[in-house]
C-alpha cells in the first residue's frame, strides 16, 4: 500500500512537470451544495458466524453539505479535487435490533440521528478519448468519507430476560416487553476509503450543454467502523464495537450529470451519484466474533464554477 502511494505521488508530480511543456492548460474552481441520502448498516454476528445478533441502521435523510471543487486540465488529461463538509444537524433516524441465539428478536429501538462531523474528499485522474459525437473518459478516483453520527432522543422495546416484565425472554413486540422512553446515546464513527476505476461517457448537446454518465468499481475498499455505546443510564454498560473490513470489487459507484455553460468563464452542473455495496465482514476488536458493514449513499449536487 505504501509503495503504491509513493508511485502515485511520483506520477502526480511528473504530470505537473511534463504536461505543461506541450499542453494547453485550463483551470477551474467553484463551490457545491448537495443533499446526501445515506444508509449505513453495522452488524454483529454470532460466535459461529451463521447469524446476525445485532443490527444498527443509521440513516441520513438527508445530510446537507457544502463544498469546494477544482480542476486542472492539460489538453485531454485532467486532475480534479473536491471537498465537502456536512452541516451538523439532525438528519434522520437510527434503528437498533438484537436477536437471541435462537433467532428471537428481543430488542427494537428508534432514535434520532444527529450529524456531528462529516466530510468527503475526492481526487481523480482522467483522460478524454474523443470520437465524432461522444467522448470516452477512463478515470481513476480516490474517495474518502468520514462520518460521525450520534443517536439521541430514543425509545425502544426490550424483551430480554433482564428487562421483560415476565422475567423470561420475549419478543420485542410482546405485551411483556418493557418500553423505555429514554435510551443511552450511541456514537458511530466510520472511515471509508475507496480506489475507484471506471469509464465515463460525455455526450455534447450543442455549445452550452453536455450530459455525462459514469460507472465505476472499487478495486480496493477499506472501512473502519467504531461504535461507542454510552452509559447515560448509569448501568456501567458503556462499551466499544470496532471492526475493519477490506474488499475488492464489491463497492460500486454510478454517476450522471448535466453541465450548462452559459458563458465561457462560468458553468453550472447538476450531478447525481449512487455508491453502494453489500455486507463486508471483519473481526470485532477484543471479541471472538465478526462485525460487518454495508453502505448506500445517494448524493444530489448543484455546483457553480469559474473557468480560467
Amino acid at each position: 500500500m505504501l509503495f503504491m502511494k509513493r508511485k502515485l505521488i511520483v506520477l502526480f508530480f511528473t504530470c505537473l512537470f511534463f504536461f505543461p511543456s506541450f499542453a494547453e492548460i485550463k483551470v477551474s474552481f467553484g463551490n457545491t451544495f448537495s443533499a446526501s441520502f445515506d444508509r449505513y448498516g453495522e452488524y454483529v454476528y454470532s460466535f459461529s458466524g451463521r447469524s446476525v445478533r445485532s443490527f444498527l441502521e443509521w440513516q441520513a435523510l438527508p445530510l446537507w453539505k457544502i463544498g469546494l471543487n477544482s480542476e486542472i486540465a492539460f489538453d485531454d488529461f485532467s486532475i480534479k479535487a473536491s471537498f465537502a463538509y456536512g452541516l451538523p444537524v439532525k438528519c434522520g433516524k437510527m434503528y437498533d435490533s438484537d436477536w437471541t441465539s435462537s433467532g428471537l428478536k428481543t430488542t427494537y429501538s428508534i432514535s434520532n440521528n444527529y450529524a456531528i462531523q462529516n466530510y468527503d474528499f475526492s481526487l481523480s485522474l482522467s483522460y478524454k478519448i474523443r470520437f465524432s459525437k461522444v467522448i470516452l473518459v477512463p478515470e481513476f478516483t480516490f474517495d474518502y468519507y468520514y462520518d460521525y453520527y450520534q443517536s439521541n432522543d430514543g425509545h425502544g422495546w426490550y424483551g430480554s430476560e433482564s428487562y421483560s416484565k415476565s422475567g423470561h425472554e420475549v419478543a420485542w413486540n410482546s405485551p411483556y416487553a418493557r418500553h423505555f422512553t429514554k435510551l443511552s446515546r450511541i456514537d458511530l464513527k466510520r472511515n471509508n476509503f475507496f480506489m475507484f476505476m471506471g469509464m465515463g461517457l460525455i455526450i455534447p448537446a450543442g455549445d452550452k450543454f453536455e450530459i455525462g454518465l459514469g460507472t465505476y468499481f472499487a478495486a480496493y475498499a477499506y472501512t473502519y467502523n467504531s461504535d461507542y455505546h454510552r452509559d447515560d443510564a448509569g448501568r456501567n454498560r458503556d462499551f466499544y464495537l470496532n471492526s475493519a473490513q477490506t474488499s475488492s470489487f464489491t463497492r460500486f459507484k454510478e454517476v450522471i450529470y448535466v453541465n450548462f455553460k452559459p458563458f465561457k468563464m462560468f458553468s453550472f452542473d447538476f450531478t447525481s451519484s449512487l455508491l453502494f455495496g453489500d455486507i463486508e465482514r471483519g473481526a470485532l476488536e477484543g471479541y471472538e466474533q465478526d462485525g460487518g458493514t454495508d453502505i448506500l449513499k445517494v448524493n444530489i449536487q448543484l455546483g457553480a464554477k469559474i473557468n480560467l
